[in-house]
């Protein structure tokens, strides 16, 4: 069984700590600061075969950032065994995760479940985005299901399963003939919807909805991948939201910090 991809970074005085080791995927850093890093994931052999078990496990360190971003989309091939994507991440308090998905296909005669899990500490901040595209060129696709867990001190934030799989997407009302669902979602606070976009006018159905707790999800459902242009444009917005009330709220705690008396010790006679 191949290890999980494990990634964790940890601010420092001069330039964040960043530690990962290799899985299936396995991490290059593109930028990086005292607080935080931006990272590529890049595949280490081919995804997504049948039977594999991808497993990435992440750990935002408090007051640190880390953006992640996929370098590529994943296809899930048919194969006799079923395959499984996990993201199993960890905010700390006063940390922000920001995680932009390409593409997840789902080819024909394939079964994969994407499972994400989600646990926030005190103030930390979480936006992930999730593309999934059923089959490819020319194809229905396989069977998908998805779910989440997301949590912070108190307890559930979101939690949900959702079954795409052929038999229950035709199904009245499920998933019809659409072949693309885009869901972005923000865990820690609740950014209000970007734009009001008609009904329609980007695909068969765009949903706002905010969470019970501080959360807000944005799902689009459409007939191709390509005519989504909501998502991508809600997920960039909120994450500029999102760093700037981080970076404000850094910068304060700095301040602070040297703003503080410094205490000279007492002279011993």
């Amino acid at each position: 069984m191949t290890q999980p991809t494990r990634l964790c970074v940890a601010p420092t005085q001069s330039r964040s700590r960043v530690l990962h080791t290799t899985g299936h995927l396995t991490v290059r850093v593109m930028d990086q600061d005292a607080a935080g890093a931006r990272v590529g994931l890049l595949a280490t052999q081919a995804l997504l075969l049948a039977g594999d078990d991808v497993r990435i496990e992440v750990d935002v360190a408090p007051g640190a950032w880390l953006d992640v971003v996929e370098t590529t989309g994943t296809v899930a091939y048919g194969g006799e065994a079923p395959s499984t994507w996990t993201v199993d991440a960890t905010v700390g308090d006063g940390a922000v995760l920001t995680w932009a998905g390409k593409p997840f296909v789902v080819s024909d005669e394939s079964v994969t479940h994407r499972h994400t899990r989600i646990r926030l500490h005190g103030t930390g901040k979480a936006l992930t985005q999730e593309k999934a595209v059923l089959g490819r060129a020319g194809q229905v696709g396989g069977d998908l299901s998805t779910s989440v867990e997301a949590s912070d001190d108190t307890g559930p934030v979101q939690v949900g399963h959702l079954n795409l799989g052929r038999q229950a997407r035709q199904m009245p009302g499920i998933f019809g003939n659409l072949r693309s669902m885009d869901t972005v979602t923000a865990l820690g606070w609740t950014p209000g919807p970007v734009g009001e976009p008609a009904a329609g006018t980007t695909g068969p159905g765009e949903t706002y909805f905010p969470l019970d707790r501080a959360g807000a999800t944005l799902r689009w459902m459409g007939i191709g991948r390509f005519r989504d242009r909501l998502c991508d444009v809600t997920f960039a917005a909120w994450q500029e939201e999102v760093m700037s009330d981080y970076r404000a709220r850094a910068g304060a705690v700095a301040h602070a910090e040297r703003s503080a008396p410094t205490r000279r010790p007492r002279a011993h006679l």
